[in-house]
């Protein structure tokens, strides 16, 4: 494993004085402890999502025991050392510890050759020492070594209950990440202690891991039962409500897997390193678990609550995943699995009500979120031009903009069109509307507020999903609200 580019970390040069009365030697764990996540769950995740069929070798490599498996992750993945979210609180207990002229060591239970990296990357340690690919350094293991290489006593740096043995050895044990009930064990046991803090997740770094905010656009489901004015019924009500929470529970999990699939990617973004998991808020293994729950829970009550809907839920997991791991950087193939998606989620609406799978509206709502995916990506282009980058990770150049704007607002002009057909061949056959007029002038207000956003996109200036964008914007929430004013006045007095 190579040496990642340094970090702009610096330490002030040792005074003879802080020399002559050198204190005890700091020795500091790796994962969870100097870094705020776990190397060999970095490099397992790196591996399941970008080389999968290397992960039979690394099952494989266990069988030699457990350093072997770490030596082999890190042969096959490479970890971005300067990028990984380092802990505050012990980068500055390293940083006083060699001012006053101490000596501090790393030595951690990851393979030597992250521990090397490590180092290589900070420049803080005076030594590196990791597990050798035969022996796991770890507890009791790394307290028997340490004790014998530090005759004369240590302070030890760790995190978590393995650490104890090393700790009872230790002249200070300092706890990392704020751990106040393993504290308390060494202080019990007559060892110094000192609790190093640490931000833990918040309720709203979960709300944005879970990106509760895009449940909003499993809104959708609710069009079909509202279209065939079947709203006050409460048993189809309860279902689509229903409904909307297992979308919304089995896109929370997808979002999750893409945030560990991206883990590498958004620690070196400007704004996505601060998200939950890359900043190490969020354990790699607390987001697995709770994406596998939500997922299981999801499909399973789907299969209960009606199993054509969990059929629809499925396919819209395996497009969700698709589109994560590989899809959203085909370009053009990536706004047309967005649009998929949301025509995915207004069949679901058809069938959780047991209504026949309507061509005009599944159409409109491909072509209209087709337009609004380009939208996006039209918006994405411009910025870049103009700050002279590339949009990473998309597949898409600069110069593309006159395509993605072309095919975009062709797009929008369609779902206007097919607006006006499915009214006119499917809604108002139906005999649920006494006044038809107020109807043909919705088509004209949705087209307004595409040219709203076309504008925007074509000045760069939408920054947002369009949705999310929608949801924020006061001039959208007034298109809406005639939307709305129209479509009583087309019920009229059989609302």
């Amino acid at each position: 494993m190579t040496a990642s580019p340094s970090l702009n970390w610096s330490v002030e040069p040792v005074t003879e004085g802080a020399r002559q009365a050198r204190p005890t030697p700091l020795v500091v764990d790796l994962d969870h402890t100097l870094i705020r996540t776990d190397t060999l769950h970095e490099t397992i995740v790196e591996l399941a999502f970008r080389h999968p069929l290397k992960l039979p070798a690394i099952a494989f490599s266990l069988i030699n025991g457990r350093a072997a498996m770490k030596r082999k992750c890190a042969d096959l993945a490479q970890i971005h050392c300067a990028s990984l979210p380092y802990d505050a609180a012990v980068l500055s207990l390293i940083a006083d510890r060699r001012q006053a002229g101490g000596e501090v060591h790393l030595v951690t239970a990851a393979d030597q050759s992250i521990a090397d990296s490590v180092s290589a990357t900070l420049g803080l340690f005076d030594s590196a020492t990791g597990s050798n690919g035969i022996d796991n350094l770890k507890s009791a293991a790394k307290a028997k070594q340490l004790a014998a290489r530090f005759g004369d006593g240590f302070d030890y740096v760790g995190d978590c209950s393995a650490d104890i043995p090393v700790w009872r050895r230790s002249k200070i044990a300092i706890v990392a990440g704020g751990r106040t009930a393993l504290a308390g064990i060494m202080s019990r046991a007559g060892v110094e202690t000192t609790v190093l803090p640490r931000r833990s997740a918040t309720l709203r770094n979960w709300i944005k891991a879970l990106r509760i905010h895009q449940w909003s656009k499993n809104f959708l489901l609710f069009a079909p039962l509202v279209l065939s004015h079947e709203y006050a019924q409460p048993e189809l009500l309860l279902r689509t409500i229903l409904a909307w929470c297992l979308f919304g529970m089995v896109a929370s999990a997808s979002y999750l897997l893409n945030d560990l699939s991206d883990l590498a990617a958004d620690r070196q973004h400007p704004t996505k390193r601060f998200r939950a998991v890359a900043a190490g808020l969020i354990s790699i293994s607390t987001a697995l678990s709770l994406s596998a729950a939500l997922l299981v829970g999801g499909i399973v009550g789907a299969w209960l609550l009606h199993p054509p809907f969990c059929m629809i839920l499925s396919v819209y997991l395996v497009v969700t995943l698709a589109y994560s791991l590989w899809l959203k950087s085909q370009p053009m193939v990536d706004v047309a699995t967005i649009a998929a998606l949301f025509g995915l989620r207004i069949t679901a609406g058809m069938v959780i009500v047991n209504h026949p799978v309507s061509l005009w509206l599944v159409t409109f709502t491909l072509v209209l979120f087709l337009s609004l995916a380009l939208a996006k990506r039209t918006a994405e282009l411009v910025q870049a031009q103009k700050s002279l980058r590339v949009v990473k990770g998309r597949g898409y150049l600069p110069g593309d903009e006159p395509m993605t704007m072309a095919l975009g607002i062709a797009s929008g002009i369609v779902s206007v069109v097919v607006m006006v057909l499915y009214m006119f061949m499917e809604a108002m056959p139906t005999g649920l509307y006494a006044n038809v007029g107020p109807l043909y002038l919705i088509p004209a207000v949705l087209g307004l507020w595409l040219m709203r956003i076309w504008l925007r996109a074509h000045r760069g200036t939408l920054n947002d999903d369009p949705v999310i964008f929608a949801i924020r914007d006061p001039g959208s929430w007034a298109h809406a609200v005639i939307v709305l004013f129209l479509w009583v006045a087309a019920v009229g007095f059989s609302l």
